[in-house]
């Protein structure tokens, strides 16, 4: 019997078997908090992600995710099935079909037909079918925030916890001294002051690798790990960075199909500096970071 990649037999106990040796999908990034493998059973084909504990325990991104939106990754993989199935009844994007996954261990998970989303590929019909996905999201609204599962946390924990997680960080940055304490006190002044009272389903780690394309529109949603309730405007200001100028404005053109447009002047200072803590898209420089180009103003 052929075996499945670093899992015991009590662990592929049940599982579909596999035809041949699965074949390692190389990873995007070097800090992945998965080796992903395709393989190819007798129920078709699927993909295993195997969790990286190396990676996970260096990973400034899921300690910001656990320390602010407690969700317990990589634990709450024992309970992502009703991530997938409630995304897959509100996205317009097709969602894996999960076969099985195992509490901080692995998702095994239906394979998807489709292409890499590389950004110089990126058309209009890719943005709009981005602000479809996002503004159909952003219309599921709860007055409590964090796991998706199990939002727990009220409108009055947001800056509480922000600010918390704003110092966690900046105190375990492996350069400490790279952050201006004025710059780090003013974005703790801001985050205080926030009012955030309405909470979507966002996606704090929203790259183009999270998705799949085909014939220039997204057509699934393959990585749903860090979907979670928070305030629709820290997925904004992500999107800032994701998009450029003439792309913000068609997003903007779809999205307000569905909502209008979010203000971003007193959440982008905190909201930024988090993300970069996080180390969201791996920028280094904290001043290009934050001089960045202000999108949706």
């Amino acid at each position: 019997m052929v075996n499945y990649p670093s899992l015991s037999q009590q662990q592929q106990h049940g599982l579909p078997v596999l035809q041949k040796p699965a074949s390692r999908i190389p990873a995007q990034f070097s800090d992945s908090s998965h080796q992903l493998w395709f393989c190819d059973t007798v129920d078709g084909p699927m993909v295993l992600k195997l969790c990286d504990h190396a990676n996970i325990e260096q990973s400034t991104f899921w300690r910001g995710m656990n320390s602010l939106f407690a969700i317990n990754f990589p634990a709450s993989l024992a309970t992502i099935a009703e991530v997938y199935h409630r995304i897959s009844m509100i996205s317009s994007l097709a969602i894996p079909s999960l076969i099985t996954s195992m509490e901080a261990q692995f998702v095994l998970a239906r394979w998807l037909p489709g292409n890499d989303v590389e950004s110089s590929a990126v058309t209009t019909l890719t943005i709009k079918s981005l602000a479809n996905h996002i503004g159909l999201m952003h219309q599921q609204q709860h007055s409590r925030w964090g796991s998706l599962q199990q939002p727990e946390y009220t409108a009055e924990d947001w800056p509480l916890r922000l600010q918390s997680t704003l110092q966690l960080l900046k105190q375990q940055q492996s350069h400490p001294h790279s952050i201006d304490q004025a710059v780090l006190q003013q974005a703790l002044k801001q985050a205080e002051q926030l009012s955030e009272n309405t909470f979507v389903p966002i996606m704090p780690d929203l790259r183009w690798d999270q998705f799949l394309m085909q014939q220039g529109k997204l057509s699934a949603l393959v990585d749903l790990d860090a979907i979670v309730y928070g305030p629709r405007t820290l997925e904004f200001v992500l999107l800032e960075y994701l998009l450029d100028q003439s792309q913000a404005e068609q997003f903007a053109a779809e999205y307000q199909n569905y909502q209008v447009i979010p203000d971003l002047t007193d959440v982008r200072l905190p909201y930024r500096l988090l993300l970069f803590l996080m180390n969201v898209l791996g920028e280094t420089d904290l001043n290009s970071w934050l001089n960045h180009p202000e999108r949706f103003s």
